[in-house]
């Protein structure tokens, strides 16, 4: 079926985002409307009847201009009709969860190639460069990057002109749950901080926010056509000798965490694509956080005297 659209008045360069309600994809609708953009978000027609917080969000979106088509990725005739309306540029945000989830993209893959009008699209990834660190991952990372793998090789397949954004570790998804990525949102750990590998490679987390500006400079940035535009800026531990939480909880992997950016020909880097933004340190991120929340940049706990 064909979706509902509430258009936006905007001219220039139109940009669907395909979940734009999740802990991602809501940073980068806010930084498409910020840069002036004509901002689609595909919604499902259940989302905001299942999610008040959900209704709420999409509602300040359209107060700041930004439309809504309700359709779905399960649908094909939809999500087609969607993005010849509304897609100059494709940005998928859909969820990592599971290498089903992951996949759902192939989806997204076949309906921009048959709608045919895409100048630019960015598949969900927001993490490490797969294709250097999935086969040396445990699982059930491996299994989930390992889709995100394939989803590369069919946007590239598909001849899909493309923009693959490596930001490594997620600020305000891993750090307010001092590294367990299986700790509910709201939930800081009281007692334990989870450490990925033995504790002595340094990771890189960038700010969502950041991440999301970066994105958004690349879309009609000819120098990211159909590369991957890596953004790694922070390198810092915040889990300090003798102020950390009484319990380190290692994850064992069999490679490192930190992101080293391959310098081939299909590899950019953001920071020098864009030196003008100021970006938000793991030390910025962590002082900011409230009371009751995880550790400070020094490893001490706000309410610690």
């Amino acid at each position: 079926m064909a979706p509902l659209v509430l258009k936006s008045s905007s001219s220039g360069t139109s940009i669907l985002v395909i979940g734009g309600t999740g802990t991602i994809g809501r940073h980068l609708v806010t930084a498409s409307l910020d840069a002036g953009h004509p901002t689609a978000v595909l919604v499902r027609p259940a989302a905001a009847a299942e999610d008040p917080a959900k209704a709420s969000l999409l509602e300040a979106f359209k107060t700041r201009g930004a439309s809504l088509i309700y359709g779905d990725i399960n649908d094909a005739e939809a999500l087609v009709a969607a993005i010849k309306q509304a897609g100059d540029v494709v940005i998928s945000a859909t969820g990592h969860s599971s290498p089903e989830e992951v996949e759902s993209q192939l989806r997204i893959v076949a309906a921009i190639k048959e709608a045919g009008n895409v100048k630019r699209f960015l598949p969900s990834e927001y993490g490490c460069d797969v294709e250097h660190v999935a086969e040396h991952m445990v699982e059930p990372a491996r299994s989930i990057l390992g889709a995100k793998v394939r989803v590369r090789h069919a946007l590239k397949a598909a001849g899909i002109p493309h923009t693959i954004v490596c930001s490594n570790w997620a600020q305000g998804f891993l750090l307010p749950r001092a590294g367990d990525p299986q700790l509910p949102d709201g939930r800081p750990p009281d007692t334990t901080a989870t450490i990925f590998g033995d504790g002595q490679v340094q990771a890189t987390f960038v700010n969502e926010q950041d991440m999301s500006r970066v994105a958004i400079k690349a879309v009609q940035d000819p120098r990211t056509l159909n590369k991957k535009l890596h953004l790694a800026i922070v390198h810092a531990s915040f889990i300090a000798a003798g102020r950390a939480p009484s319990t380190k909880r290692n994850i064992h992997t069999k490679d490192s965490h930190g992101e080293t950016m391959t310098q081939g020909v299909d590899d950019v880097d953001a920071t020098q694509l864009y030196p003008g933004i100021s970006y938000i340190t793991v030390k910025d991120y962590l002082d900011a956080l409230p009371p009751h929340n995880t550790l400070r940049s020094d490893g001490s706990r706000p309410d610690s005297r």
